[in-house]
């Protein structure tokens, strides 16, 4: 499928298109065309009433079937854009609710994406109801009010069941953690931005074959797997992090962080491909979402292997004045990983230097 990006930007705002042609990327989707805007939000279109025409012209030019929008679209904004460009338009949080769709496997993946459709469409259709019988269409009170309406109660009461269910499902992972506990193994979790190299990270560590995949949210069920040579400590690997998920979103993966947020150690692992204001960037994201408790945390320089001796310097240099410590490896290349395995050891079962805490 053949897509256009487009995003308004505030003034002095981040071009975000290139990490969503990712997104679009995971997907399978063909970019076609991008498409960026600095003013305010219009409340018609999200984007000027010109600006509309350009996209327009755009999609007839490139043969696009797909507009995705970087911005959150309200239902109006979405209903007049597609009426407008005569394809399919979806926002940033649609498209990434479509990549959990794809890659949910487990019966708990699938629960929580399923409840964070909901809670995406939850407010979209009471906005929905609440413009129709402001419109007073012809037609809408009575019967087509009374659906509206039947189908909003179905939809409260499917997420309440859904909650039951994630509640359920925690309470087990949490029954989980302290039978390990109680039998002296140690907990370390793997964290990080979306497409990170954890999964790389996790089968070099133990010797496991999960799925590894150069696309965005390969891993949304948490998988635990025994260090190897010490099994003794299990590592657990968990959907990645994204910029502005909305806390409904974070909502629906609570079981799974609860694994992060439980853990003696948190190996934060960053891209060191990454430009570094992208690393910095990535790295206040995670961060900020991992300050929701106190922790014990080691920053993980990946992809070293992609890096010239002084671009790493440079990199170790800039993160060197975190308040955190910082160890380069290359999880694909098994580089530094004796060290992380000896850092690992010390920090769960003992005398270690202490770990800063971020929280």
């Amino acid at each position: 499928m053949r897509a256009v990006l487009v995003q308004r930007v505030e003034p002095g705002g981040r071009d975000e298109l290139g990490e969503l042609e990712e997104l679009v990327g995971t997907m399978g989707y063909e970019v076609v065309g991008r498409m960026v805007q600095e003013r305010e939000a219009d409340p018609a279109f999200q984007i000027g009433r010109g600006k509309v025409e350009e996209v327009a012209g755009l999609v007839r030019l490139t043969g696009a079937e797909l507009v995705v929008f970087a911005n959150q679209l309200t239902p109006s904004q979405l209903f007049n854009l597609e009426k407008r460009l005569g394809v399919r338009v979806m926002d940033r949080f649609q498209l990434i609710l479509e990549i959990f769709a794809k890659r949910a496997g487990s019966p708990e993946a699938k629960l929580q994406v399923e409840y964070a459709r909901l809670s995406y469409e939850l407010p979209r259709l009471r906005e929905r109801i609440r413009n129709l019988l402001s419109a007073e269409q012809p037609g809408f009170r009575g019967r087509g009010e009374y659906e509206l309406n039947l189908y909003l109660d179905m939809v409260k009461r499917r997420m309440a069941l859904l909650r039951k269910k994630l509640r359920s499902l925690a309470g087990s992972r949490e029954k989980r953690r302290e039978q390990r506990r109680r039998r002296g193994f140690g907990l370390v979790a793997l964290a990080g931005y979306t497409n990170a190299g954890k999964s790389t990270l996790l089968n070099s560590l133990t010797g496991s074959s999960v799925e590894v995949d150069d696309r965005m949210f390969t891993t949304l069920t948490a998988r635990t797997r025994a260090l190897r040579g010490c099994e003794r400590i299990l590592i657990t690997d968990s959907v990645g992090f994204i910029e502005g998920l909305p806390p409904w979103m974070v909502e629906a993966f609570k079981a799974v962080l609860e694994e992060i947020y439980s853990s003696d150690l948190v190996l934060l692992v960053v891209d060191g491909s990454d430009p570094m204001s992208e690393i910095l960037r990535k790295l206040k994201v995670s961060l900020e979402i991992l300050s929701q408790r106190e922790l014990r945390i080691l920053i993980l320089l990946n992809k070293m292997d992609l890096l010239s001796p002084s671009e790493l310097e440079e990199k170790m240099e800039v993160l060197g004045r975190l308040p955190l410590p910082v160890l380069p490896i290359s999880a694909k290349e098994g580089r530094n990983l004796d060290l992380l395995v000896e850092e690992i050891r010390k920090e769960v079962f003992g005398n270690r230097k202490e770990l800063a805490r971020a929280g």
